[in-house]
């Protein structure tokens, strides 16, 4: 509930920020080599030329990371790098602004170590981090049977969700009490109010489930002493929740990790001795739940309690800003700085998506193999007056839809159903119908969650791990994350055709697996909104009724180099495991494509798409790289086996690409003349000679029987080598 006070110190802490970036002066001498860079650093960082600010900082990289870690070392690199990270994450290079952003954490983490205060440095950069990371891996999810869950608490199958009690939702399979400890009140009293006001409670009573939140009163290091001195009222307390005919999630002094004052020490003295008192009752479970944002002072694992203690780990999140800046205009990129953003509070451009902020908890539940409980949450539709009803929407749809789609640990949800006074925010459902409609719209489309005497429901499963035993639809969602894009388009590929366009998240896609023929069928996402543009892994996913094809093994002389080809992430799907069959011109393109992504860390935007006889996205990433322009005419010749001279050409462009990319001269001869060792060289068509002669006189490709033999096709082996061996050229 405090996350608004804790966003408002963002603006403050970003002057913080600027005045850590301020290098002292010291007798550090830098070498005379740098100093132009460093006069042009000051006029090129002001601008809003992205890959000029690329460009120099790299420059500034590469003659200063040779000198060692120093002070003056690291601070002059932290703000270089920091300034480059956010250039690329401008203009959408996701993999560019991780590299940089490592690099920056790299300098901040020594200067931090030697004294010199980059902890709020670490802090917002490490949070960011963990958005840039969502935003570069979309991926597709398929709702299906799944296996039971692991975890000795929580529903076997689905997950259970409910509301604050006052309003009584209807259908749902939990119920959310809060109790102030020893507030001059039994427990036993206030189990009986809510028998007697809530028909949810009631129901819930009666062989159902409820959140029993025992919140400390105060907070702080005083409320957890009055626990530590209530022997009486706490043992009371946990017999009257053990003779309700109801599982008892008891969540203990909620969201300490916000506290202004509490000694960690002290908390875990009083929850063990909660935990304690309820250890008896089979019925009670224990609850550690942090709030989903720490005070920058303090983390949430000096809390925790033991796994002897805790049962599941909880977690507060809310969502209550708007997309707006201070000033009220909509997020926006800019190279001139990120006013009211913060990643760590999840501000500005960083409040599109509910599941980053909540990442660390799970991680933590994770580690100690606890499932997860969102123990409460909220989506204000009014923020002190004003009206936000379409970001509440937004946000609480995409929670309902992903929250346990995206971490399948979680195994419970509970809604803040509740307005607070006036000057702060309304998060009632019954208080407005947008928002009811979205949460059951939600709720029901997911398909998860448990409603009321319900035992078992469907789930979901990231795409790679399902396997089909009939046919018919299996519905897919998307998890897609930009930083200041509220929704993304979608689009589908199913065997390199476009299926479907979704742009709405989740992103659901009813996928008629009855129409596909039996086999291994290839499925990924492309995913686009403003700057950014992303693809997703290739999935394969097998309809029954087929039989696997037979996995064709290297020969032996190309055995060691196709391992290593593979360990270097240089042989994609669609060649893997066909080694002797003659390689397709499509197939060599996405070994092209592939080879210039790996080599300079871009993702190709696909070209549009011109042909007739395909659109697939490696065809069309193809030509916007200059590897080729098809065959004309509107022809591609997707399954066309490739001739040598068609590989060399494809491949002294990719040589070109990446050249021009990383700043390289790859190719150390560039003699355009065939040797004439090569007896069939006049047979070269005119169009290819160049190409053919900078690869064969750099060493890259071989003759064959005593000539050049450029009309002949090669295998998918050989293809796999050559890749290769450019690779290692760059």
């Amino acid at each position: 509930m405090k996350r608004v006070l804790r966003r408002l110190l963002s603006s403050a802490m970003a002057a913080v920020l600027v005045a850590g970036m301020c290098i002292n002066a010291s007798a550090f001498t830098y070498p005379s080599s740098y100093w132009p860079l460093h006069d042009q650093w000051a006029t090129v960082s002001a601008g809003t030329d992205a890959k000029a600010i690329v460009s120099l900082a790299q420059k500034i990289y590469d003659e200063l990371i040779p000198l060692g870690m120093s002070y003056d070392v690291c601070g002059n690199l932290e703000v270089k790098c920091a300034k480059a990270s956010w250039a690329c994450e401008v203009t959408g290079d996701i993999a560019g602004a991780i590299t940089w952003l490592e690099r920056q954490l790299t300098m901040a983490k020594w200067l931090n170590a030697n004294g010199h205060g980059y902890k709020d440095t670490l802090l917002d950069g490490n949070a960011r981090m963990a958005y840039l990371k969502a935003a570069q891996s979309p991926k597709i999810y398929a709702q299906s049977d799944t296996d039971p869950s692991p975890y000795a608490y929580g529903p076997k199958n689905g997950t259970w969700y409910g509301t604050a009690l006052g309003h009584d939702q209807p259908g749902e399979s939990a119920a959310l009490m809060y109790i102030d400890f020893n507030d001059g009140y039994s427990v036993e009293y206030w189990i009986d109010y809510y028998m007697n006001t809530s028909e949810n409670f009631y129901d819930a009573a009666n062989g159902g489930v409820i959140e029993l939140a025992w919140n400390f009163h105060p907070e702080g290091t005083a409320g957890c002493q009055a626990v530590l001195s209530a022997d009486s009222y706490i043992q009371e307390g946990v017999r009257a929740m053990a003779q309700l005919d109801a599982t008892i999630l008891l969540r203990v002094g909620a969201e300490m990790n916000n506290w202004s004052d509490c000694d960690p020490t002290t908390y875990i003295q009083a929850f063990r001795k909660v935990a304690d008192a309820a250890a008896p009752y089979s019925n009670i479970q224990m609850v550690f739940s942090p709030g989903d944002i720490s005070n920058r002072n303090v983390t949430i694992d000096q809390f925790y309690p033991g796994d002897q203690y805790v049962d599941w780990v909880g977690m507060s999140t809310y969502q209550n800003t708007n997309y707006l800046d201070v000033y009220g205009n909509p997020m926006s990129y800019s190279l001139s700085g990120t006013p009211a953003s913060n990643p760590y509070y999840g501000t500005g451009v960083y409040d599109y998506d509910p599941m980053v902020i909540i990442k660390p908890i799970v991680d933590l539940a994770k580690s100690h193999n606890k499932p997860v409980m969102i123990s409460e949450c909220g989506f204000g539709y009014r923020n002190y007056g004003a009206d936000q009803t379409a970001y509440a929407v937004d946000q609480l749809t995409k929670f309902y839809s992903y929250v346990n789609m995206v971490y399948p640990q979680v195994k419970a949800v509970f809604y803040f159903d509740v307005d607070l006074d006036s000057s702060r925010y309304d998060y009632s459902l019954n208080g407005n119908s947008a928002i009811s409609s979205a949460y059951r719209s939600a709720i029901d489309n997911n398909g998860a969650y448990l409603a009321q005497g319900q035992t078992s429901a469907v789930g979901w499963e990231e795409l790679s791990q399902t396997k089909l035993s009939d046919t018919g639809t299996l519905k897919l969602a998307s998890y897609v994350s930009f930083p200041g894009v509220k929704n993304a388009t979608v689009q589908y590929y199913v065997d390199g055709k476009l299926a479907a366009t979704v742009s709405q998240a989740p992103y659901y896609y009813n996928l008629n697996t009855a129409a596909l023929s039996a086999g291994e069928h290839k499925i990924y996402v492309v995913a686009s909104g403003n700057q950014f543009k992303q693809q997703s892994g290739t999935y394969t996913l097998t309809v029954p009724g087929s039989t696997k094809p037979v996995v064709q093994t290297p020969s032996s002389w190309a055995e060691a180099l196709i391992v290593d080809a593979q360990s270097k992430g240089l042989i994609t799907e669609r060649t893997q495991g066909i080694y002797q069959d003659q390689i397709t011109r499509l197939q060599f393109a996405e070994l092209a494509v592939n080879l210039i992504e790996k080599a300079t860390g871009e993702i190709i935007v696909a070209a549009p798409d011109n042909f007739t006889d395909t659109d697939d996205i490696m065809a069309l990433k193809a030509v916007a790289a200059g590897v080729t322009s098809g065959k004309g005419d509107g022809i591609f010749a997707p399954n066309t086996p490739i001739t040598r001279q068609e590989i060399s050409v494809m491949l002294n462009k990719a040589i070109q690409y990446v050249d021009a990319a990383n700043g390289t001269s790859t190719l150390a001869n560039t003699s355009t003349v065939i040797d004439s060792q090569f007896k069939d060289a006049a047979s070269v068509d005119s169009w290819a000679v160049e190409s053919m002669a900078l690869l064969t006189n750099n060493g890259l490709m071989a003759g064959k029987d005593g000539g050049i033999s450029p009309k002949v096709n090669t295998t998918v082996e050989e293809a796999i080598v050559l890749i290769r061996a450019i690779y290692d050229k760059f």
